[in-house]
């Protein structure tokens, strides 16, 4: 398991690197359009999507494994139902924090 979470944070530092590496001109070579700023506010959108996004994820596993319980006789009355609103909720504010990410992208 640990192995997983290993090769998960070495995909996500490995694509970090890929992104946010600074452009840097060769001998002789121009180095292109200087890099753009992004403002702190259009980073703090793409954050907030990605983590509500992946918070809905998990918590709607968390709710399916819950009822899964109760197919295979576990005697399910219930009880996780709050995770598929939480879930909802939090893949509602990903869609609108990644609309607004857009908006502020654009101009």
């Amino acid at each position: 398991m640990i192995f997983k979470i290993l090769m998960l944070a070495a995909v996500v530092a490995a694509l970090f690197y890929m992104v946010m590496q600074p452009r840097r001109g060769r001998a002789g070579f121009t180095a292109g359009p200087a890099p753009v700023r992004r403002s702190p506010l259009f980073i703090a959108l793409c954050l907030a999507a990605a983590l509500g996004l992946s918070g809905a994820l998990i918590t709607a596993v968390i709710w399916m494994g819950s009822v899964a319980g109760g197919v295979t006789g576990g005697g399910y009355h219930g009880e996780a139902d709050f995770l598929l609103t939480i879930a909802g909720a939090l893949l509602a504010i990903a869609i609108a924090c990644g609309v607004g990410a857009f908006f502020k992208r654009r101009g």
